[in-house]
């Protein structure tokens, strides 16, 4: 008998049609709508570059716009003044120096840390994919998707926060100050480390962190235990991050 493939009666089968990855604009409206769907097609057809770059791209929009409109001495006066390793003497000069360049190293460090956590982020999910996994292992890929895509769920966030710059006097305020969507705009507490921790408990970053949850379920296939334990390392350093950096 020969050892070649059977055709069938009408010739060879047809290979079946690679999945599609779901469109920028599919994944905008399924983090919001739809999003175990959305999660389950990207397991199929990981996809994550254009929402890292939408995501950046109204980071970079939004620091423009904040970096132009802060008053520079009013955002940095108070922790100056209260660091004794500060002399009295060098305050002006230090909010002379940001006032020239305070918008260029915010630009940079906005798009180079975005991006930093983005590809970390990804990396600890693929390492615990490796082994915690329902099936087959997931790809670079898979975790890059399962954590670039929650993060369009931020995008009203940040075209709020911006629409504020632009209406008006934003004092000193840093840009995750300004948006009424955590506990901090309405509690005032003298802890510096409170208050941060106060505004780290943001609508929308709770709102990534369930899309992160279903992302390590339905893209990387995680079982619950290692879903749970990617999202609470997740929180752990995305608050603790914000409190050790308050001043």
């Amino acid at each position: 008998m020969s050892d070649q493939p059977m055709s069938s009666l009408y010739g060879d089968r047809p290979e079946p049609p690679k999945p599609i990855a779901p469109s920028l604009l599919d994944q905008i409206l399924g983090v919001f709508t739809s999003p175990v769907e959305l999660f389950q097609r990207l397991n199929k057809a990981p996809s994550w570059g254009p929402a890292l770059g939408v995501v950046l791209g109204t980071a970079l929009v939004l620091t423009v716009i904040w970096g132009l409109k802060v008053d520079v001495d009013e955002l940095l006066r108070p922790a100056l003044e209260r660091n004794p390793q500060v002399a009295s003497s060098q305050i002006d000069l230090i909010v002379g120096f940001y006032k020239k360049f305070l918008l260029p190293l915010s630009v940079f460090s906005t798009l180079f840390f975005t991006a930093l956590f983005t590809f970390l982020t990804a990396l600890l999910y693929w390492l615990v994919g490796r082994s915690m996994a329902e099936g087959e292992p997931p790809t670079y890929r898979h975790a890059l998707s399962a954590v670039a895509v929650p993060s369009l769920v931020r995008l009203p966030s940040m075209l709020l926060t911006a629409m504020i710059c632009l209406a008006g006097s934003i004092g000193g305020l840093t840009p995750e100050k300004i948006p009424p969507t955590s506990p901090g705009y309405f509690v005032q507490v003298e802890s510096v480390k409170v208050h941060a921790l106060l505004y780290s408990l943001d609508l929308f970053f709770f709102a990534e962190a369930a899309l992160l949850f279903l992302a390590a379920r339905h893209t990387l296939r995680l079982r619950t235990g290692g879903a749970v334990g990617c999202l609470l390392i997740t929180l752990t350093l995305g608050i603790g991050l914000r409190v050790l950096g308050a001043k």
